[in-house]
């Protein structure tokens, strides 16, 4: 089954209550490059703590713990031996002890993949190599859930590129898999970026990827047993190119959607559910101030119940970096609907800004922002300050499977 029809909003509305964020408090890591962050809880003080992965100079994963004003003080190291690149972090309790681990796919002499295991005071141990071979893939990404209904975590990871495949790793519960299941995607492009919901309300997992060359969204229906149906595919447009992916309810209808960032085509679009596993034709808005976004993070930063959506690009950081440009993230306003009205620009204080997170640091019921820095090897955190905003009823209306914060 594929959908080509797309639709297109670009549209502002000016709000009398304007959305604001405070001035940037900036991090070194241990690298030159952010790779890739996470945040969770790894200490169990009910804050939301940072995981970055880090390349060059220092690969390895730098964990930051937050302080309750929304600023991060101690920071741990753990270096990836025999990692020529560290390229995506996951985090998830795969060994059922409630302490929060990180899954790590590492590229080295032995493209492999590995798990630092935490404890109640957020120190983790050496990693420990898992015996999975990764070949090098385009757009590596990671995802963990309980695929087969055992209570379990489970493992999704981007395999290889020639030919294009992901892996499943069954969760035992104690920290060790099953023998992986390779899932074919074919020859025709690769996955850019993975997602799990359940789309089609039958209390179990499904996986939605997003495919480069033919330029789809690919949902595979999910059985109980961890195995999954023949994908349905849903066009994004040509030259698309969508490097992120999130799902969330972007019309209180009470099914989830589906959202992507269309890099190629300066767009954002979102495929409404059905509930049962369908999807309706793309609606996208188009992008007005940064051109492009290839990364973005989801969550309510106004109050008003609606799912508004960060992105940051970083197509161009090379020739920022080199024209010293300020870098922003854009925040576009949830209409509620499936499409977006007003954006605006904050700016990051980075050299670069590639990856952003969303979540509530300092503990006031505003969604603040994280960016992480692949040139400058920095992260910043932006506090969302917004008096005359509305307060969080509660986080967000759906919580990602990859948002173990």
């Amino acid at each position: 089954m594929t959908t080509s029809t797309t639709s297109t909003t670009s549209t502002s509305t000016v709000s009398t209550c304007q959305l604001t964020f405070g001035p940037t408090d900036i991090y070194a890591t241990s690298g030159s490059h952010v790779q890739q962050f996470v945040a969770s809880d790894f200490n169990g003080d009910g804050l939301s703590d940072l995981a970055v992965g880090t390349n060059a100079f220092s690969t390895a994963t730098d964990v930051f713990f937050a302080n309750e004003n929304g600023t991060f003080g101690r920071r741990m190291t753990y270096a990836v031996v025999d990692a020529n690149a560290l390229e995506w972090l996951t985090v998830a309790d795969f060994n059922n002890d409630d302490h929060q681990d990180i899954f790590v796919m590492i590229y080295g002499e032995n493209n492999s993949a590995g798990i630092l295991f935490g404890n109640s005071s957020g120190i983790f141990g050496a990693m420990i190599i898992l015996p999975v071979v990764i070949s090098y893939v385009n757009s590596p990404c990671s995802i963990a859930s309980d695929l087969n209904s055992d209570g379990h975590i489970d493992i999704v990871f981007t395999k290889s590129s020639t030919p294009c495949s992901m892996a499943i790793l069954l969760g035992y519960g104690n920290g060790t898999f099953a023998a992986e299941k390779i899932i074919p995607i074919g020859n025709d492009g690769c996955v850019l970026a993975i997602a799990i919901a359940d789309f089609n309300n039958d209390d179990h997992q499904d996986i939605a990827v997003t495919i480069d060359i033919d330029f789809y969204v690919a949902i595979l229906l999910g059985y109980s047993n961890g195995s999954f149906k023949t994908p349905m595919t849903f066009s994004t447009g040509i030259y698309s190119f969508s490097y992120s992916m999130d799902v969330n309810d972007f019309n209180s209808d009470g099914y989830l959607d589906i959202i992507v960032a269309n890099q190629g085509n300066y767009n954002i679009g979102v495929f409404l559910g059905m509930g049962d596993g369908s999807f309706g034709t793309q609606i996208t808005t188009m992008i007005e101030h940064t051109n492009l976004v290839s990364q973005f993070a989801i969550g309510d930063f106004n109050g008003d119940g609606k799912m508004d959506v960060a992105g940051v690009w970083d197509v161009w950081s090379s020739v920022r970096l080199l024209s010293s440009s300020p870098t922003f993230v854009t925040v576009f306003v949830g209409y509620g609907n499936g499409s977006f009205g007003q954006q605006m620009i904050f700016p990051t204080g980075l050299a670069s800004a590639d990856y952003v997170i969303a979540n509530d640091f300092n503990g006031d019921h505003r969604r603040d922002l994280a960016i992480g820095s692949f040139f400058g090897g920095n992260m910043s955190v932006l506090l969302n300050t917004c008096t005359c905003c509305a307060l969080e009823v509660s986080s967000q209306a759906y919580v990602s499977t990859n948002d173990f914060s």
